[in-house]
């Protein structure tokens, strides 16, 4: 409503008094207002008039207005009124927030290290773990909805909150959202809830710890084919100085399936809360206040405290027997401090250790496997019977298809060691004439295998390398479960199933959603390589269905899409 006055004109909207535009949205203008009731002013967010007149999208407006005021919370911007159903306006009052958003004061203090990036996450996970409890998923999720008040960081703008138990509040075919935030599901149509924030905190953290968006692109439908895809630079190759653990937590968030993601921002806070608490931060919410109060003092001496203890964790690990941690610290210690002599000699040492042990398993392996041969060919000529083709008596996993790649063998005699290195079981090779399809042939350490990969992960893994495992050809029509987990829909034209620890051991099993072919089965260790691991996916139609194509349950392109 504006009243005009006999002197001046002066605009109100309800009973505040207009000071001036504070921004604008996809759906609201935002103004400074003052409340002379209560003599304070506030911010006054107005819906566009043209949307105003639509009734669904003033509905939807009401719906977000209700939903963000029943959140209370001291990270969460306070809804203090919103207008009538009857009144000619739509509109929200909120408190004002004097300070600048997150990413204009990142732009001023660029230098953020992964600790305080976690601060600042610890924060937003407390305030979007409230918003969840109240059934309101916020969607976007951005810095510039991260504001700063008096050295409080506050979340704002539920401008396209959705409401758990509401229906119809997306318009169809509207995508809603910041498309370099947004989680696959959100920019699929697809359900959300809790994790679609999760994903899009992430981003967040990415870009405070690395600089820069996890996901870009030269236009709007190459960022959203990239986020689709799960394509992006892992947070410790981008920049080196993030460290093995905090890249670890970003890698959680950003996984392209909700499920592998953090279930809930609980979750994800107690994970950061452990990374901090590293550095000697046990109080989260102090710690970030010093740290809006005095940027540059507070990284400073924080590096000094890691370059101490870094090492310190480093050589923890290594007596705890993770050599993986341990240089894993080593190498973001010497990130921070490249020259420093005592750092390097560690890692030397690591390193011939690593040489030593990874030769005494090869070396167990090598004789366990030529004594059993010599009892077998014992008993074979005693028994004059043909054998029938029995798998290398080695400690790996039974693989079911022949195109399966390279299966890294664990050494028998060291169950507390997780890095695979001695010995392999290659099924993409040819087996003889005669022999059983799924026989493994048995090979070397260091050899390569049919796709030149060396066989010794030990050192990729120890440096926290990452590598992208894609479906081959890139399926459609498929159900597939990871490690034992749910089923899972192919829903995206993607390949990309996610990012894997070179060393981790994972398992598929494939099968058609139309029940025509057999469950397949791949289980490998993750080779070491610079590309991506492809996985071969070759269906087989059931026995009681032989007139149906063998092929009919993937979709087979012209070309693999590897970028």
């Amino acid at each position: 409503m504006v009243e005009q006055g006999a002197e001046t004109s002066v605009e109100r909207i309800g009973r505040y008094e207009v000071l001036g535009e504070l921004g604008t949205g996809g759906m609201a203008v935002v103004y400074r207002a003052r409340d002379a009731r209560l003599e304070r002013d506030v911010a006054v967010k107005v819906l566009h008039p043209h949307l105003a007149k639509d009734a669904e999208s003033r509905a939807r407006f009401e719906r977000e207005a209700r939903a963000a005021a029943r959140l209370r919370h001291p990270n969460i911007v306070e809804v203090y009124e919103f207008s009538a159903p009857d009144e000619p306006q739509s509109y929200m009052v909120t408190e004002l927030i004097e300070g600048p958003t997150l990413r204009r004061f990142v732009e001023r203090h660029p230098d953020v290290p992964a600790e305080v990036a976690a601060l600042i996450g610890i924060v937003l996970c407390d305030a979007l773990g409230a918003a969840h409890a109240q059934g309101v998923v916020h969607r976007d999720v951005k810095p510039d909805n991260l504001m700063l008040q008096r050295g409080q960081l506050k979340l704002t703008d539920f401008g396209i909150a959705f409401v758990a138990d509401a229906h119809g509040m997306t318009i169809t075919g509207q995508v809603l959202g910041s498309p370099a935030h947004m989680a696959p599901e959100q920019i699929e149509g697809a359900a959300v809830d809790a994790r679609t924030d999760l994903f899009a905190a992430g981003t967040v953290l990415y870009l405070l710890a690395v600089g820069k968006l996890p996901f870009e692109g030269t236009t709007a439908h190459a960022l959203l084919r990239r986020i689709l895809e799960g394509e992006y630079t892992d947070a410790q190759r981008a920049a080196p100085g993030v460290g093995h653990r905090f890249a670890a937590i970003i890698r959680k968030t950003l996984e392209r399936l909700p499920e592998f993601r953090y279930a809930s921002a609980e979750a994800l806070r107690a994970e950061l809360c452990a990374f901090v608490r590293e550095a000697g931060i046990e109080f989260p919410e102090q710690e970030l206040r010093r740290y809006f109060e005095d940027p540059e003092g507070f990284v400073a001496a924080l590096k000094a405290r890691l370059k101490e203890r870094l090492p310190q964790l480093g050589q923890e690990a290594r007596r705890a027997g993770s050599i993986g941690d341990a240089m894993g610290y080593f190498n973001r210690a010497l990130a921070l401090d490249p020259g420093n002599a005592k750092i390097i000699a560690l890692v030397r040492g690591v390193a011939r250790r690593r040489q030593i042990e990874r030769a005494a398993r090869a070396a167990g392996i090598i004789g366990a496997a030529a004594t059993v041969t010599a009892i077998l060919s014992v008993t074979l000529f005693q028994s004059r019977v043909p054998p029938k083709p029995r798998a290398p008596v080695v400690s790996a996993e039974p693989v079911r298809d022949t195109a399966a790649p390279t299966v890294i063998v664990r050494a028998t005699d060291s169950a507390r060691s997780e890095t695979p290195v001695v010995a392999a079981v290659d099924a993409s090779v040819e087996a003889p004439p005669g022999a059983h399809p799924t026989r493994p042939l048995v090979r070397r350490a260091g050899e390569q295998t049919a796709r030149g990969e060396r066989l010794d992960a030990g050192a990729a893994q120890a440096l926290g390398a990452m590598r992208e495992v894609l479906l081959f050809p890139n399926p459609s029509g498929v159900v597939y479960s990871l490690n034992g987990g749910p089923p899972i829909s192919w829903r995206s034209q993607s390949p990309r199933i996610g990012q894997f620890q070179v060393g981790q051991r994972i398992r598929f099993v494939v099968t058609a959603s139309t029940g025509t072919h057999e469950p397949r089965e791949w289980s490998d260790v993750i080779p070491p390589g610079d590309g991506p691991l492809r996985i071969p996916l070759r269906l087989r139609p059931v026995a009681s269905a032989p007139d149906v194509d063998s092929t009919a349950a993937v979709h087979v392109p012209e070309r693999f899409p590897l970028n």
